[in-house]
């Protein structure tokens, strides 16, 4: 039987010689193929009467088919069919059992290669050991959830930390003092405030103020804040302008002079003395009545800080102390001051054209308001009393528009000023010191005022009394002035007063 198979695959392989390669025989045939053609060629061998024998193969002359007339059942069991020579390049195959396939089937679904099975077989995939589970589906279930609670619960309880702290949630209302120094930044900041208490963390106020773009907006100063205050409040009340910066009420006396005014800013922290010099000298204010008044001098604005009280930040800047005092004399000064001013000019014009002067002479010592300060600062200085402020202007006027008979003022005060202040009485050597402040020794009116005057004396120097007086001197007994109309009054009143 094999013997006849394999003839008959000889006879194909040489009958497709011509035509070509056979596929069939070019590629082995799969185990299914080779079943198939088999049961196919018994059954054409039935249809066909076909049998093979050693008797018949030999009457026939070994061609193994028998002539129709005489058909020869073939025995079953003489006939087996010999499949060991086409089966031995094959692995020996094992029908899997439905729960392998069912197994196997969803694991290799999806790596099933179609035309690999068209094309022949394919190797099968290893079994993949699989090893007994050793936790549990639910213990493993239960441990996420677990850890995403204590996950979440952490995020949370941070995020309310957070949140309390740049809101301030639950904080006192109680005040605080800080200060922040001139070379402090953000990071100083935050741990000046985390070490007062009144945040828990730096970094979070840090990383504020970054996100809003405010590290650089907090100035140097002393503030007064409160535990309260979230991170925006804090932000804003330590600024320049914050009505949280610790202020200082200062109160300047009449007749101060711009060196007194600058060592009380400097005592109460306001702002210190070289500071308020130097912006006196330097910085340009803005005001109608500081015109031609040349810079460099820290005296340039002498007259015109109005004396008064003031409130003002610690550490202040100094251009903003010194305008906060130049705009209260502008208020004071006020247009009907102005218009009081020009009549003081037309009655002073007046009188020096009777007494012979010219109109030039009456244009150059015309009176501007620096000359109208610097006489009311000699009457603040010179008054033991308001009642008297109108006498001691008319005698400052009197011989001002007598120049030939009263070239120089004689004003003690012009004398202390010069000497930058004296605690003792003035000796002929005092009244000697040459400065264009010294009306003893240079005529006229001094080179500017010499203290800042209060309204009174303003007022007196814009009214001055309508009287004769040409000398004053003090009156021991009664603590003011005595006023004399010419120099023998003055001289007999003065030996009166040695006598007592």
């Amino acid at each position: 039987m094999n013997r006849q198979f394999r003839g008959q695959d000889e006879s194909r392989k040489a009958a497709f010689k011509d035509l070509g390669a056979d596929p069939d025989l070019n590629e082995d045939p799969s185990l299914d193929e080779l079943i198939r053609d088999v049961k196919e060629q018994i059954d054409r061998d039935d249809v066909n009467d076909y049998m093979y024998s050693p008797v018949n193969a030999y009457e026939y002359g070994g061609g193994g088919f028998m002539p129709e007339e005489a058909p020869v059942a073939p025995d079953p069991e003489e006939f087996v069919p010999d499949l060991s020579e086409a089966l031995r390049d094959y692995p020996d195959y094992e029908i899997p059992t439905a729960s392998e396939e069912t197994e196997d089937y969803d694991e290799d679904y999806e790596d099933y290669d179609y035309e690999e099975e068209i094309s022949g077989p394919r190797p099968r995939k290893p079994k993949r050991n699989r090893k007994k589970r050793i936790v549990p589906l639910f213990a493993k279930i239960l441990l996420y959830v677990v850890l995403v609670g204590v996950g979440a619960i952490g995020l949370g309880y941070g995020i309310w930390e957070c949140a309390q702290d740049v809101l301030a949630f639950g904080r006192s209302d109680e005040p605080i003092s800080v200060v922040v120094q001139d070379t402090d930044n953000v990071e100083t900041i935050s741990e000046m405030l985390k070490e007062k208490g009144i945040i828990k963390y730096p970094w979070l106020f840090r990383f504020y103020c970054k996100f809003t773009d405010s590290e650089k907006d907090m100035d140097p100063g002393n503030y007064v804040l409160y535990y309260n205050y979230d991170y925006h409040a804090l932000v804003k009340g330590m600024v320049k302008r914050s009505p949280n910066r610790v202020t200082v009420r200062v109160t300047i006396p009449e007749g101060y002079t711009s060196a007194n005014i600058f060592a009380v800013m400097e005592a109460k922290g306001v702002c210190t003395v070289a500071e308020l010099e130097e912006c006196a000298a330097k910085h340009e204010f803005d005001y109608w009545f500081l015109e031609g008044i040349p810079y460099g001098e820290a005296n340039r604005l002498e007259g015109f800080l109005f004396p008064d009280t003031y409130d003002f930040y610690e550490k202040d800047d100094p251009d903003r102390v010194l305008e906060k005092l130049l705009n209260n004399f502008r208020k004071k000064f006020s247009d009907k001051a102005q218009e009081q001013l020009e009549e003081l000019n037309q009655k002073l014009a007046k009188r020096w054209s009777a007494a012979g002067y010219d109109e030039a002479y009456i244009a150059e010592h015309r009176f501007t308001v620096y000359k109208l300060m610097t006489v009311a600062s000699m009457i603040e200085k010179e008054t033991a009393g308001v009642a008297e402020s109108g006498k001691i202007s008319s005698v400052i006027y009197n011989r001002l528009c007598k120049p030939a008979e009263y070239p120089f003022l004689n004003i003690d005060a012009t004398v202390v000023y010069a000497l930058g202040g004296v605690d003792h009485a003035l000796t002929y050597a005092d009244l000697e010191v040459d400065s264009p402040y010294n009306t003893y020794k240079y005529k006229g009116l001094p080179a500017g005022p010499i203290s800042n005057p209060g309204l009174n004396s303003i007022t007196a120097a814009l009214n001055p009394t309508d009287t004769e007086f040409h000398y004053y001197a003090l009156d021991k007994s009664t603590g003011f002035h005595y006023f004399s109309k010419n120099a023998k009054e003055h001289e007999k009143f003065l030996e009166g007063q040695k006598n007592d």
